[in-house]
């Protein structure tokens, strides 16, 4: 008797598939493809891993992850520390609409369309996240936002924030970088500043290592060879003793 090879339950399988749009992955209108690549995802996805690293040594019940977009950070938190309270906050109405439709099969997140500055009922966290989220801030509106992310925090409570070094060349859609010592004097009215790391290594490896993820000719398709890289630059390149050595910083403070 031959035994039916077929999965038992086909439409779980389907439905399981949803967790990423990958429909929208092949494109034809501007030109043909069926590739999606992100060159910027393995310093993406360490920092995520080193920030819940730092959160595992906290005690707090309330996650606020501030500037949100479509919600992956918010994600891979509530995930993390199931039974932990985790909010994804963002201004856009779309970055919002995605990260609910995204996460709709995760039980214990929330997600709000919000503008800090602005009033409103959300009650404060024990511990917000601000993942390369300052840089995007207009110098003049800065000071308002940091006062409204103060107030999202009880009196004491952990910030933990990412942001680029000025060792890194300005993007178009950031207004500015900093080192250690302007991300002190911007955060210094409303949080005392515990520790600075400077974390991701600029230079040669570090360029070598995205050409081999992945170029204009190809991306790199064996798993294997992918977890390898991704443990060499975790162990060689996300580590920075100085920060004239850097491309980011991290900083921890505590709201006053």
């Amino acid at each position: 008797m031959v035994e039916d090879a077929r999965p038992a339950d086909p439409q779980a399988l389907q439905e399981a598939e949803y967790g990423f749009p990958y429909h929208y992955v092949p494109k034809w209108r501007t030109g043909f493809t069926q590739c999606f690549y992100d060159d910027w995802g393995i310093h993406y996805v360490s920092t995520i891993e080193f920030l819940l690293g730092r959160l595992r040594d906290l005690s707090s019940k309330s996650i606020v992850d501030v500037g949100c977009g479509d919600g992956r950070m918010t994600r891979e938190l509530a995930l993390q520390f199931p039974g932990r309270r985790v909010i994804g906050i963002d201004y856009s109405t779309r970055a919002i609409a995605l990260a609910k439709a995204l996460n709709s099969d995760l039980e214990g997140i929330e997600f709000f369309r919000l503008d800090i500055t602005e009033r409103h009922d959300l009650p404060p966290s024990d511990t917000a996240i601000l993942m390369e989220v300052f840089e995007h801030i207009p110098p003049e509106d800065c000071r308002d936002f940091l006062e409204g992310l103060r107030k999202l925090l009880q009196p004491g409570g952990t910030l933990l924030l990412t942001v680029p070094h000025v060792n890194q060349p300005l993007e178009p859609k950031h207004y500015r970088h900093f080192t250690e010592e302007t991300i002190r004097n911007a955060l210094s009215d409303f949080f005392v500043v515990k520790e600075v790391v400077p974390f991701e290594r600029k230079g040669l490896r570090r360029r070598i290592l995205r050409f081999v993820l992945g170029n204009r000719v190809f991306i790199l398709n064996s798993r294997r060879l992918r977890n390898f890289l991704y443990r060499v630059y975790k162990r060689h390149m996300f580590h920075v003793r100085d920060q004239a050595d850097c491309r980011r910083l991290f900083v921890s403070a505590a709201a006053r």
